[in-house]
């Protein structure tokens, strides 16, 4: 199969974030072309997928996107969100990204839905997602996507379409973030929770850390699950057997690529770590980074 023309020439780290925020690594600790758009503009979610970067956010009343092949020209855009259609999470879905949002300042009903976008700039219209609760934060894999978010909801989805949701969940058991590996999906959230599940639907294996140790990332690494909370790091090869790690300058969000964890925290602290337990501070931006991805050219 011949090369994808789309494919980045060099492996990245992408951080995004307020104020327009994009920079990027390749090694994570190495922080270059840094660029920022208008005060406002707050990008709060990013991924890669098709040989490009996709952020997405928000900014006055609009919806912002800004996509990129290489981390250094950037296409924007942006969509009426109404005051209160809003994106607060990103997947490259089997062919599309996909954004999920609703109403973050509703109470009751957050009209939850999905957009559709094959190039992250251009994006379709809202599709509604029955259900109350906004759903954050999705993954995919085994032909199935499974997403999380407020009070607990989680729902599974073969077809973006037809949405389940799963029974009887507990706003205490909400899950921050989710990811797909060797057959599961781990749900990770505060005080060290862990679950897991294989069809989104029936979920098991609930474990918890000490209080305070809120984990807001869960990433695959191709061997393993990793988990970083707030004081600790938890590991596990299958999802449901985990070793937990005391771990030092922990970030408030992370991602992996290419053997580097990199990670985020309050304002702008760019760190880096081999293991997901010891942290160094690499970089500090002007402004406070959301969120974090990587992609393999």
């Amino acid at each position: 199969m011949p090369p994808n023309a789309n494919a980045p020439k060099k492996s990245l780290f992408v951080a995004v974030g307020h104020n327009g925020l994009r920079i990027v690594s390749e090694d994570g600790a190495d922080w270059k072309n840094q660029q920022t758009g208008k005060e406002g503009e707050i990008y709060r979610a990013a991924c890669f997928g098709d040989g490009r970067f996709v952020a997405v956010g928000s900014s006055g009343g609009d919806n912002i996107f800004a996509a990129s092949q290489d981390g250094a020209a950037w296409q924007t855009g942006k969509k009426d969100a109404k005051y209160s259609k809003y994106i607060r999470g990103l997947l490259r879905g089997d062919k599309d990204f996909l954004g999920l949002g609703g109403d973050p300042g509703a109470v009751g009903d957050s009209r939850p839905f999905l957009l559709r976008s094959t190039d992250g700039v251009r994006w379709g219209d809202a599709i509604d997602i029955p259900g109350k609760n906004m759903l954050r934060r999705m993954a995919f894999g085994g032909g199935l996507y499974v997403a999380v978010g407020d009070r607990g909801r989680r729902c599974a989805t073969k077809d973006l379409k037809d949405w389940q949701d799963a029974p009887d969940v507990k706003a205490v058991d909400t899950l921050i973030d989710v990811a797909f590996g060797k057959g599961v999906f781990v749900g990770v959230g505060l005080h060290g929770l862990r679950m897991t599940t294989e069809d989104g639907l029936k979920w098991t294996n609930r474990v918890v850390g000490e209080e305070g140790e809120h984990i807001n990332s869960v990433v695959w690494t191709g061997d393993r699950f990793v988990a970083v909370g707030q004081g600790a790091t938890y590991l596990s090869p299958n999802g449901y057997d985990w070793t937990r790690t005391p771990n030092a300058d922990w970030p408030l969000t992370a991602t992996y690529g290419g053997g580097v964890f990199v990670g985020a925290n309050w304002k702008g602290r760019l760190s880096r770590s081999d293991d997901a337990v010891a942290w160094k501070q690499v970089f500090k931006c002007e402004f406070h980074v959301e969120a974090l991805t990587y992609g393999a050219g």
